[in-house]
């Protein structure tokens, strides 16, 4: 479980038009986490091929490495794919194998940006959104996340709704 560091303000751009408000952000495949991961997909993909070429190698030790680089590979998929928009009067989270989660803005009472990780400039980020008379939701954010793209997204949902006190980010 990650320890709450320390919270502290925003900083805070102002939009003043509605029409400015970002409707939708999603992980990008360019991003540090997503080369990271890319890189571990294609070491373990190549480790697999090598080991069929190998006599030395056992069945057990292929089929070991051909499970780890298809569980990479799909973690990859998957984190690519987590989409956050703003839908119908809800924040709606999707992804390729998650279930989509919707969360009603006339429910939210806040919504805290949590940053996780041992660097604190580029670790892994969740959202928890805490509603009225129900358990806080978090959703844990893969690695493919652009911050500022997340933090923007973040920041128009508060302007657009004209809370300035939704948006909590914690380190």
């Amino acid at each position: 479980m990650a320890e709450v560091i320390g919270a502290f303000a925003p900083r805070r751009r102002r939009i003043e038009d509605q029409s400015e408000c970002l409707r939708e952000v999603h992980a990008q495949f360019i991003s540090l986490g997503g080369a990271i991961i890319l890189s571990v997909c294609i070491t373990l993909s190549l480790l697999a091929i090598m080991a069929f070429e190998l006599p030395q190698v056992t069945n057990a030790q292929r089929g070991i490495l051909v499970l780890l680089g298809l569980a990479c590979w799909i973690y990859l998929l998957d984190s690519v794919t987590e989409k956050l928009r703003l839908v119908d009067h809800a924040i709606e989270y999707r992804s390729f194998f998650s279930r989509r989660k919707l969360y009603p803005l006339n429910e939210l009472e806040a919504v805290l940006y949590i940053h996780q990780g041992f660097n604190l400039e580029r670790g892994f980020e969740s959202v928890e959104f805490r509603r009225i008379n129900v358990k806080p939701d978090r959703i844990s954010l893969g690695p493919c996340w652009q911050r500022n793209k997340l933090e923007g997204f973040m920041r128009s949902i508060e302007a657009c709704l004209n809370d300035p006190h939704l948006l909590e980010e914690v380190r």
